[in-house]
């Protein structure tokens, strides 16, 4: 329990910490940032008040993963709740686990914008005025269809009841229907007589969880190294005539790239895919 105990309070710290940033971020991009920054002012406004509303549900949900055999839980506590009923804290962790697909599509979205932006692309009018939210709400659509997923394929069930009451009450001291709600996917369960039971809700639902991850894992590379290609080409092409400050500065935002894409790629896309 301690190490718990410690978990929370570092997602407090880090929430505080990334609330007080986005904060900070949003004052920059209302009152510093040049009007050529276009529709991607509106973009990075969305990402830092999306990133400000995942961190509060962060700390109000302060989820703990378990996971047994061929059982894996996202599991909340109840019982020390005065503000929720143990059914709002089971929606408001579907809609904790919905922002993470709206991320997904947030990482796809900002590729695909940079990448028209790079090659001056006419598609870019399609961002332009009150498009610019139409697009905002394809990444709120893949985080519709993930929070959606879990409430209905792998929200709380008697058989995981069964099974894990026991282990819950050993390993935390919960009772497993009383003081914790949870979500996550049951494979199959095998019976005393060797038979194996599957459960065909929770792998239809990670199944569609895979189809949005394979989604940004399939468009955020592509549009990311697309864009990092087109802008290296641009330099070579000007290189005699830019100067080696700009220069400078160039390679700094193709390195920038490189990262923003890889940190989403090693930090959610694969650990969510395993």
């Amino acid at each position: 329990m301690r190490w718990t105990n410690f978990i929370e309070r570092v997602q407090i710290i880090t929430a505080i910490f990334s609330c007080l940033l986005n904060i900070l971020l949003t004052f920059l991009i209302l009152k510093k940032s040049p009007k050529q920054l276009g529709a991607y002012k509106y973009l990075m406004l969305y990402i830092s008040w999306f990133e400000i509303a995942y961190s509060i549900l962060d700390v109000i949900v302060s989820p703990i993963i378990y996971s047994k055999g061929a059982l894996y839980m996202i599991i909340v506590v109840t019982k020390v709740s005065t503000l929720f009923s143990k059914h709002a804290l089971l929606i408001i962790e579907c809609i904790w686990t919905g922002f993470f697909g709206t991320s997904m599509g947030i990482f796809a979205l900002q590729f695909v914008y940079r990448y028209f932006v790079a090659v001056g692309s006419i598609n870019l009018k399609y961002f332009k005025s009150y498009r610019i939210f139409l697009w905002m709400l394809i990444p709120v659509f893949f985080g519709a269809i993930w929070g959606t997923t879990c409430y209905f394929l792998v929200s709380p069930k008697t058989e995981i009841n069964d099974k894990m009451r026991n282990t819950i009450l050993y390993v935390f001291g919960w009772n497993i229907e009383k003081d914790i709600t949870y979500i996550g996917p049951y494979f199959f369960e095998r019976k005393p007589d060797g038979s194996i039971e599957i459960f065909y809700d929770s792998m239809i639902g990670v199944m569609i969880l895979w189809a949005i991850l394979t989604t940004s894992f399939i468009i955020t590379p592509y549009f990311a190294i697309k864009c990092y290609l087109k802008l290296r080409q641009g330099i070579e092409k000007k290189k005699s005539e830019i100067s080696r400050r700009f220069g400078n500065l160039q390679n700094q935002i193709f390195y920038a790239l490189v990262s923003q894409t890889i940190i989403p790629v090693i930090l959610m896309h694969i650990p969510a895919s395993l």
